[in-house]
């Protein structure tokens, strides 16, 4: 073989080679990271239950890292017990739709719906929008506020729902930011009429 097929040759393999190699293969299917679960799943702690979005996850599976438990849940004096968010990977933070339950006991002979207005109360000059009222489904009944709050970067709308069992207020509070929360109310309604006190 002279010189020049010879190096045709090689050109012609190392360029084979490397089509294979460094361009991908586009009949190969993309690698699907799965979600925690496709289709609602109902979420259960020792004292209530609820149905979990398709494709939501708590806050513990988007950031791998173990949840706070009892950490001071937007500054209102009540502990986080749980948070959901329908957010696929951390950078869709401001773009999601977040669920948490919260929790204090009642103490000192404070009644919820004093403890409710000594929380928001002190915050009604810093929010926008606020509207407060009693709260009835049928199953539970309480207290709700909805607003807006800036916190960080962003303002988010948030609709906050306190009911009491045992001598515990328990928060149901739903956020998102003011543009997407109305794109999450179906969520938002699912998880609300699917809560139940064990």
């Amino acid at each position: 073989m002279n010189a020049r097929k010879w190096v045709a040759a090689s050109i012609f393999l190392i360029t084979g080679l490397a089509c294979r190699y460094l361009i991908p293969n586009w009949e190969e299917p993309p690698t699907i990271v799965s979600l925690p679960f496709e289709s609602p799943l109902l979420f259960e702690d020792e004292n209530f239950s609820f149905t979990i979005p398709a494709k939501w996850q708590t806050m513990e599976q988007l950031w791998d890292q173990p949840q706070e438990v009892g950490r001071d849940y937007y500054a209102l004096g009540v502990g986080e017990i749980i948070m959901f968010t329908s957010a696929r990977v951390q950078v869709d933070g401001t773009y999601s739709a977040y669920f948490a339950v919260a929790s204090s006991p009642l103490a000192g002979g404070v009644d919820m719906e004093t403890r409710f207005h000594q929380t928001y109360d002190p915050l009604l000059p810093d929010l926008r929008d606020a509207s407060q009222q009693k709260f009835d489904n049928g199953a539970l009944s309480g207290f709700e506020i909805t607003y807006q709050r800036a916190w960080g970067e962003p303002w988010w709308q948030f609709h906050d729902i306190w009911v009491e069992k045992d001598a515990v207020i328990y928060v149901l509070s739903f956020h998102a930011t003011p543009g997407d929360f109305e794109r999450h109310q179906a969520d938002f309604d699912l998880i609300l009429d699917s809560f139940n006190f064990k």
